[in-house]
């Protein structure tokens, strides 16, 4: 029963500390139908998403903190209130009986059936914190987002800026993909693809967005390799650094490789060295440069932190995307947005470091990006504010991309502005 599935792996999503892309991988996601597939994603990403929301209700729908449910029946109930509330396509009966049906005794089937009866029929006027008692509560019950996310975001864009990203990543759901233009212009890819509603991207000369998620793989042209995944936010990036062709580029934190593609595009018969720490991820970017006929990339197993000492001063170009917190990216990954805060913090010294190396790479007037997929201050500006004071050989470069301008070499992309992932990026040049 697909519902079972759905309810086991949120238990072992939450006992073993998991994230749902992980735990779908090792539970015979592969052996299930498409229409099962999509079925299953929908209601696992849909719940782990919502579930500081769904818990509130169960506190304020039973009198008791979710905090003290056992998690096999706090689970259930998430689940049962994801189909209630949040899947337009599932009937309440069904939602409701579908779910109390996966109850493990009695009491436990009472308990659910009463909460989930009632929840189908208050649901248009179910409680929410009072705002004006406490505006960081509200947000985070409405946008599911931890109180201590909410307060940082709220100390750096202010209240209503706040709740305009934290709306934009709760309608987070559209495919953007970068065009393979060695193979097919962007117009033609659009057009091949009208009946889905495809369009050019904002900024990127390559972006193509869809007005719904699709399978990548159903799209015409993915085994021909016409495009890849790709935010445009990423493409951006890319795009920031002006690669000509026959640069060489080195890629320091590559996986899954979408900036290495987009570089050996730009670049044409130039080198693309695409590094990554994990060696299970090499295999991702070798297959993805084989399916796009992308010759000139190099993947390999690299730590960042350790440099390719034979490309020092021979590069063109370094992209430096480093590890940050994610919290540009939480409609994506709903996962991310119960981290602590904190995590950003404990990053800064990684990411110092990893810039401080990556530009041993770089011929003297060549240049780098530095980006992170967070809005963090610490993680972005204040990290490349500091290693350009620190390092008078180096100085932040204008860009401009599509109809963005960076006159400053920063520049910081909001969803709910640019429409694309939350997003830092700096050009860096290295001075003749």
């Amino acid at each position: 029963m697909l519902r079972k599935r759905v309810l086991d792996t949120l238990v072992l999503c939450e006992r073993a500390m998991q994230y749902v892309n992980l735990a779908l991988s090792g539970r015979g996601f592969d052996e299930l139908s498409a229409g099962e597939r999509a079925q299953m994603t929908a209601l696992l990403y849909t719940t782990v998403e919502n579930k500081i929301r769904y818990d509130y209700y169960i506190s304020a729908l039973s009198g008791r903190s979710s905090k003290d449910l056992d998690l096999y029946t706090l689970c259930l109930l998430r689940l049962g209130l994801c189909q209630i509330l949040d899947m337009k396509n599932i009937p309440d009966f069904a939602a409701v009986n579908e779910t109390v049906a996966l109850a493990r005794n009695r009491g436990e089937r009472a308990f659910t059936n009463a909460i989930l009866r009632r929840a189908a029929r208050e649901k248009e006027g179910l409680p929410f914190p009072e705002r004006e008692r406490s505006p960081k509560r509200y947000l985070s019950v409405k946008y599911s987002i931890p109180q201590a996310t909410v307060a940082r975001f709220i100390s750096i864009f202010g209240e209503e800026e706040s709740e305009k990203i934290f709306k934009a990543f709760s309608e987070s759901s559209e495919l953007s993909v970068s065009v393979n233009t060695r193979v097919i212009s962007r117009e033609d890819f659009i057009l091949k693809h009208k009946d889905k509603s495809a369009e050019a991207g904002s900024f990127s000369p390559f972006s193509v967005k869809f007005g719904a998620s699709y399978p990548p793989k159903s799209l015409k042209g993915f085994d021909e390799g016409e495009f890849f995944v790709q935010n445009e936010a990423s493409a951006i990036a890319v795009s920031a650094i002006g690669l000509r062709e026959s640069d060489t580029v080195v890629d320091v934190c590559s996986a899954p490789g979408g900036k290495s593609f987009l570089a050996a595009i730009a670049a044409g018969e130039g080198a693309v060295y695409s590094y990554d720490l994990h060696e299970s991820k090499i295999s991702l970017i070798k297959d993805g440069a084989k399916r796009l006929g992308l010759s000139g990339i190099r993947a390999e197993s690299r730590d960042a932190k350790a440099p390719n000492e034979s490309l020092f001063g021979k590069a063109d170009a370094v992209i430096c995307d480093v590890p940050c917190s994610g919290l540009g990216v939480l409609g994506k990954k709903p996962d991310l947005r119960y981290k602590d805060i904190s995590v950003s913090e404990e990053l800064v010294p990684l990411q110092r470091e990893i810039l401080s190396q990556s530009v041993k790479y770089l011929k003297a007037g060549g240049v780098i990006v530095y980006s992170t997929c967070t809005l963090i201050p610490e993680e972005n500006e204040g990290l490349t504010d500091d290693f350009i004071k620190n390092n008078p050989d180096f100085e932040y470069e204008p860009f401009a991309v599509g109809g963005l301008n960076a006159p400053s070499g920063k520049l910081t992309l909001l969803p709910h502005i640019h429409k694309t992932d939350g997003f830092y990026i700096a050009k860096i040049r290295k001075k003749q």
